[in-house]
């Protein structure tokens, strides 16, 4: 039975360019012109070169195990699978990353004076922790957020609500980071009124900034201004500051971040921006 080319990319997912490459790297036999017709034995050939690019082989290493009868695919594939490991390490590194500056809507800066220390080791120190992938926690809190922010209630399934209800269990449980996570911003919210430099409004701001810094390991590690720029873009930026908005609006979620800037000595978070 002869197969066309049109069934070929239909059924095995080869496009004719792709066809054509493999014969020029002599993995089929080459097509003399007009219409062709592959057989079962090219068939077989075809799907044994997907599956072995499935599995990250090049067309060169194809070849190589093609053109070997002495080949040694056992070792081969121990060898693939080592490479590829290592691939989902520097993937997951990188998606870690990502997820952490989409969380925050902010990423590293580089620094003030530069010279000091080269990119490739600022980023390798980002990389490693600049990561939310680095604690399990960090990790099952943006999994919620991703559901809460981008699903409607419906399409929650019961493992969802499951984590869900296994939140608010944490957040009790941890009675001091709901204070400062939601009591004391909504404190500031409220008093928007005020305006962002009244003493209480400073006072309360004040209060959440001490209150990190001696209760929640991350907070313990900033310097003041890092303190300050990170806190308040959590209300302007990224996924955080959508899910701030769900609890405060968006005037609220202004007027915070601006009262953390001026706590910071800045006028405004325009100016901690800039």
């Amino acid at each position: 039975m002869g197969y066309k080319v049109k069934w070929i990319e239909d059924n095995l997912g080869i496009s004719r360019k792709a066809l054509r490459i493999f014969e020029e790297k002599g993995l089929m036999p080459k097509n003399n012109g007009g219409y062709r017709d592959y057989s079962d034995e090219d068939v077989d050939r075809i799907w044994t070169i997907r599956v072995l690019q499935g599995m990250g082989y090049t067309l060169t290493e194809i070849k190589k195990i093609a053109n070997d009868e002495e080949f040694d695919f056992d070792s081969s594939i121990q060898i693939k699978v080592k490479e590829l490991e290592e691939k989902k390490e520097k993937i997951n590194r990188h998606l870690g990353y990502a997820k952490t500056i989409k969380a925050t809507g902010r990423f590293p800066s580089r620094p003030k004076v530069m010279g000091g220390v080269k990119f490739d080791e600022f980023y390798e120190k980002s990389l490693n922790e600049w990561n939310i992938n680095n604690s399990e926690e960090d990790k099952f809190f943006q999994e919620v957020a991703d559901k809460y922010l981008n699903f409607s209630p419906e399409d929650f399934n019961k493992s969802d609500l499951g984590k869900i209800f296994f939140l608010l269990e944490k957040l009790q449980n941890h009675p001091d980071t709901f204070i400062e996570s939601y009591l004391y911003p909504r404190e500031i919210a409220k008093r928007k009124d005020l305006g962002v430099g009244h003493p209480e409004v400073q006072l309360l701001v004040k209060m959440m900034y001490e209150s990190k810094k001696s209760r929640i390991p991350v907070y313990e590690e900033m310097s003041f201004n890092q303190f300050v720029r990170f806190e308040s873009s959590s209300y302007k930026c990224g996924d955080v500051s959508r899910m701030n908005m769900q609890n405060f609006g968006k005037e609220g979620c202004d007027f915070i971040a601006d009262a953390i800037a001026v706590f910071g000595g800045y006028k405004d978070f325009n100016e901690v921006e800039d």
